[in-house]
């Protein structure tokens, strides 16, 4: 008896086949994709069967299924299958023909993707190109073959099929007074499916429309810069409706404008631009391929798109404008709020996190750019020091360096790393002398990755535990604060630089994870450059905090859960994927929420589920975590906008969300109570999260956590006036 497992799997494979069209997962679109290509009942077999075939001879190659499920081997086959079904009438000799099309097609989809890989670009739909073509090249001399009469008695064929309804509904869509350029544009869409009707048309749009309003504008605006433009160079429009080739403007409009390329007014304006020189290619590509008898259906698409995102990777800049998807979420709404709150929350992630080189709290005595030797090519360091209450450096007069409160205190390695140099040996000043010989004093030059390099200098003499190759991990104790070199009172240089040598020329370069004191405050700092005559504080973890969040793989966590209506029980465990990415998994609603921890700091990454899940509600409350406690410490975030806004709510926000937002999700977490400060047992956190229209808050849900032996002892949730808690009782 065949599994629901594998019942599940071959609906996904076949449903993705339809939806990757579109670029798009979305369920709905794939029904109503689906549902057109029936309205030829042979047609939609014959696509039907196309996909079977290619999916079955891809499972038999051995590939991931994976991406079987998610229709990448079967899409470009659906294509060939609905071509060749309005080509050739169904007999024996066809069914076969079509087999070896699929062979060819998946074939081809295997190669294609394989050396397109190598350049980060996709293979689109090349291979449904190379394999109609095949065919239609090869099957002009096989007499065994018959050429299909499809489309042109086509009432006939609807009226045969009994269904009134779609014969009326056919006739008005294609007789009633549309204005022209829409008429076009849903039969360039229907076009797409070999579905030569606006009906189709309608039906396709609509479905785009519930996929992404994103896509939909794109699609339809996109069409109709084309329209345009024929029109102002004087071309025969009605030949463009005529041959169906309108639908590579509004392909490429989606995978240029949304797909491939966070939604931007930048990825709009380059989308209408291309449009001017899609026409042109299309105009000559169809003078050479008539010489043979072809139709050049998507080719125009897909040289203009490969041949421009590849020009994209060939830039300097990898920040310039557009911007390429990182993590495809197959939704042009998700890519984009994914990227307006990632711009914030990982600004600098393309670095390496370098800490605080200390314990405790310092001050910046000079920062970047600063009044004294901070100057020029080595103007982005900063020193530190220690100050009292007073702002005061020293204690009694500050005659000696035994006065300086950062005299002798430990300097830490900010980041895991090799010792690429070692100066010791220089002695410690008296106060006021400064060594212009020797100017860098003590140091230590630390690698950390390519071309990446962290200097501390003016150590103490005989201080440096570490020679040149050792490693060392964040937080080690490599030295101690001095005097030495061109310092005339105790402090710490520290910079971060592209070459080894000592006293190379500095670089900008954020610092990750620390507080700031203000006005008497704690403000967490994720990523930033320490401002000068700020006080600064390394973070300490709490033991209760680092052990509730410690999801190592295996582990799980099982929860009591009572949202007033019934009690029952939740189990989560902690799994990692194939690219070593954790997540914690629900067995009961199957959901994934992907996370990182890198033993100061738990965030998490992405969701996946159902939104009524506990998973869910535990992903937004702890988004990001600070494993330390600081009493009435905040820290605050954006979520993506998908991730807390209703469909409904969101809808028209979407059409608008490229150019502008009126609309945003925000996280806050507060730490609240702790019981004990030295031998703590029960550490209370609360935290929100609110959709804010304009400036005021539409929805809010409120979350409450107590950390108790390790564990969440407590997890609460207040969502719509109702009530949910748990108890974990792993």
């Amino acid at each position: 008896m065949v599994s629901r497992q594998t019942i599940g799997f071959w609906l996904e494979a076949t449903m993705h086949s339809y939806t990757q069209v579109f670029f798009s997962k979305n369920k709905v679109l794939g029904l109503l994709l689906l549902t057109t290509t029936f309205f030829d009942l042979t047609l939609g077999l014959t696509g039907l069967l196309a996909v079977v075939i290619a999916n079955l001879l891809a499972l038999g190659l051995g590939f991931d299924k994976t991406y079987i499920r998610e229709g990448s081997y079967g899409f470009n086959a659906l294509l060939v299958g609905l071509g060749l079904g309005l080509f050739y009438e169904p007999n024996t000799a066809f069914f076969v023909l079509l087999a070896v099309a699929m062979l060819i097609t998946v074939l081809v989809t295997i190669a294609v993707s394989g050396v397109l890989a190598k350049y980060g670009l996709p293979y689109l739909s090349i291979p449904f190109l190379v394999g109609l073509w095949s065919v239609l090249l090869a099957a002009r001399g096989f007499e065994a073959l018959g050429l299909s009469q499809k489309g042109v008695y086509l009432l006939n064929e609807l009226y045969a099929s009994g269904e009134d309804w779609l014969v009326n509904t056919y006739h008005w869509f294609n007789t009633t007074n549309i204005p022209g350029p829409v008429l076009i544009y849903l039969k360039s869409l229907g076009a797409i499916l070999f579905q030569f009707n606006a009906l189709s048309g309608v039906v396709m749009a609509i479905g785009l429309l519930i996929y992404s309003r994103i896509a939909f504008s794109l699609s339809l605006l996109s069409f109709l810069v084309a329209y345009y433009f024929y029109w102002f160079i004087g071309a025969d429009i009605d030949a463009l409706g005529y041959s169906y080739i309108g639908f590579n403007f509004i392909l490429s409009g989606i995978a240029l404008g949304s797909f491939f390329l966070v939604p931007s007014k930048t990825t709009y304006f380059w989308s209408f631009a291309l449009i001017p020189a899609m026409v042109v290619l299309t105009a000559a590509v169809s003078s050479v391929f008539t010489l043979v008898q072809l139709g050049i259906y998507s080719l125009p698409f897909n040289i203009v798109v490969l041949t421009f995102l590849y020009v994209l990777k060939l830039r300097l800049n990898p920040n310039a404008k557009p911007e390429e998807v990182r993590v495809q979420l197959y939704s042009p709404e998700k890519n984009l709020y994914e990227r307006l709150s990632n711009s914030k929350r990982y600004a600098n992630f393309k670095w390496q996190a370098i800490g605080l080189p200390f314990f405790g709290e310092w001050w910046v005595s000079q920062g970047h750019n600063g009044a004294y030797t901070h100057k020029g090519a080595w103007q982005q360091a900063w020193d530190f020091v220690i100050v009292d209450e007073e702002g005061q450096q020293y204690r009694n007069r500050g005659d000696f360096r035994e006065d300086y409160y950062c005299y002798d205190k430990p300097v830490l390695a900010p980041a895991d790393g090799t010792i690429e140099e070692v100066l010791r040996g220089v002695e410690d000043n008296t106060i006021g002398d400064a060594n212009l010989h020797q100017n860098w004093g003590n140091t230590l030059v630390i690698k950390h990755g390519y071309q990446l390099y962290s200097q501390l200098s003016h150590l103490k003499d005989d201080s440096i535990k570490v020679k040149k190759g050792d490693t060392v991990k964040k937080g080690d104790v490599i030295a101690h604060c001095g005097n030495s070199g061109r310092s005339p009172y105790p402090h710490l240089h520290f910079q971060i630089q592209p070459t080894p040598y000592i006293g190379s020329k500095t670089m900008p370069y954020p610092l990750s994870t620390y507080l700031v004191r203000e006005n008497g405050r704690l403000q967490f700092t994720f990523f930033a450059y320490p401002q000068e005559k700020t006080t600064l504080k390394s973070v300490e973890t709490n033991r209760l905090m680092t052990s509730a969040f410690h999801f190592i793989p295996g582990r799980t966590l099982t929860f009591a859960v009572d949202d007033g209506r019934q009690a029952t029980h939740v189990t989560w465990e902690v799994k990692s994927d194939i690219f070593n990415h954790r997540y914690l998994y629900c067995h009961d609603s199957g959901a994934k929420a992907y996370f990182v921890n890198d033993g100061t700091l738990h965030y998490f990454t992405l969701f996946e589920g159902p939104r009524d899940s506990l998973l869910y509600y535990f992903f937004i409350a702890a988004y990001k975590v600070l494993l330390g406690y600081y009493h009435k410490l905040q820290i605050q975030e954006q979520y993506p906008l998908y991730l807390l806004a209703n469909n409904g709510l969101r809808l028209l926000h979407d059409f608008t969300a490229p150019f502008f937002q009126y609309m945003k999700a925000h996280y806050e977490l507060a730490y609240l109570t702790i019981d004990d400060d030295l031998s703590p047992t029960k550490i209370t956190l609360a935290a929100r999260a609110q959709v804010r229209l304009f400036t005021k808050i539409h929805r809010e849900t409120r979350f409450t956590f107590e950390i108790e032996d390790s564990r969440f002892a407590l997890f609460a949730v207040e969502v719509n006036q109702q009530k949910i808690t748990a108890r974990c009782v792993e």
